[in-house]
């Protein structure tokens, strides 16, 4: 059974759209301008354009479709158990299941993800890939504290920060618990080494310099989607959860981001539609199917080849036995005749009958 959920827009998310309206309307009877005045670059408004009405709208629908999340999340259900050590920085889970609005998603299957392994998660649409991210973001299943989880899963908010600053000033958002985070972290802590690594990351994402001076509100969603991503290259979290990360990016940056995720030495989730990206980057499949996660070795090419022997294998195996019952023979039982007895089949002597013992019935019936 297929269950399909919407979001009716709320009426202040109307109105906000009625005034976006009017607006557009009365910017269309004014005299147009020089494109370099009020165009916009790589997606970036210049600042005397922004309008912070707009900005606030933007902010309002993302807290809208927060919110609209922590609802789905009341009517999911999750169980499972933790197989691997608890100290271990290896996640192993079974007895996996998960539930949503009663639909079934997950039944009696096992996750296990290993350090150094970068795993690509595939599946039907709609089959609940991104609510096992959801789930395993809010450790909803036994996962250790000890392991931290960044997901992407939407754009930078926008606020009055620059693209740079927002990147690493995320660092101090995060607690490294670990103490091999901490011996990593301790390079890292001077404010010019933090600022140029987030400068080398944005700049992979396609970040000029100018543009990361820029003000966070000032960027379309599309470019905030890129800064959310390069705050999840910059932390390096133990479980990062990538979602579609392609979606926003040219060709240049997509080539850098494959990259980049092919030295990340954590474990690595990510799901993607790009073939060409899952072979570039992927160590292991996951293949989300029937209700079961089943795990392959390799990149998708490498899945794709295995599962089409897998099936090879099946269906020769189906006709052998196909093959078998066709040529069974019908089983017949025989049991030969057993002749005629000669006389006498039995004798009998000196037998006699009669009823109980009466005055009225005291005469033989039989007797011989």
């Amino acid at each position: 059974m297929l269950y399909l959920f919407g979001k009716m827009p709320s009426d202040s998310k109307k109105k906000r759209e009625q005034k976006k309206k009017e607006a557009a309307k009365n910017r269309g009877n004014k005299k147009p301008q020089n494109a370099e005045t009020n165009g916009a670059t790589n997606g970036v408004s210049e600042e005397n354009g922004v309008d912070d009405d707009r900005c606030n709208d933007v902010v309002t629908d993302i807290k809208e479709e927060i919110e609209a999340l922590d609802i789905a999340d009341k009517h999911r259900s999750v169980t499972g158990v933790l197989v691997s050590h608890p100290d271990s920085r290896d996640v192993h889970i079974n007895n996996l299941a998960i539930t949503f609005h009663g639909a079934v998603l997950l039944q009696d299957t096992k996750l296990e993800l290993n350090v150094g392994r970068r795993y690509g998660l595939i599946g039907l649409n709609g089959c609940g890939k991104s609510t096992l991210l959801r789930a395993l973001e809010l450790k909803e299943v036994p996962i250790p504290d000890h392991v931290d989880i960044y997901h992407l899963r939407r754009e930078m908010p926008p606020s009055d920060k620059t693209a740079l600053q927002a990147v690493f000033e995320v660092d101090q958002e995060q607690s490294h618990e670990r103490l091999l985070d901490i011996y990593e972290h301790l390079d890292e802590m001077d404010a010019d080494k933090a600022e140029m690594k987030a400068s080398f990351i944005l700049h992979g994402l396609g970040f000029t310099k100018e543009m990361q001076q820029t003000k966070v509100k000032n960027f379309s969603g599309g470019w905030r989607m890129r800064i959310a991503l390069a705050r999840a290259l910059y932390i390096k979290p133990s479980l990062l959860l990538l979602d579609e990360p392609t979606n926003h990016l040219d060709l240049n940056a997509c080539v850098w981001l494959e990259q980049e995720l092919k030295e990340y030495k954590r474990i690595l989730v990510v799901i993607s539609h790009s073939q060409d990206f899952l072979n570039g980057v992927c160590t292991n499949i996951i293949h989300f199917h029937l209700q079961r996660l089943k795990l392959y070795g390799g990149n998708y090419d490498a899945y794709v080849q295995t599962r089409m022997e897998l099936e090879e294998n099946q269906m020769k195996r189906y006709k052998w036995e196909q093959d078998q019952i066709s040529h069974m023979k019908t089983l017949t039982f025989y049991f030969p005749s057993c002749g005629t007895l000669p006389p006498p089949v039995i004798m009998v002597q000196h037998v006699s009958y009669k009823y109980a013992d009466d005055k009225n019935y005291n005469k033989y019936i039989f007797k011989t």
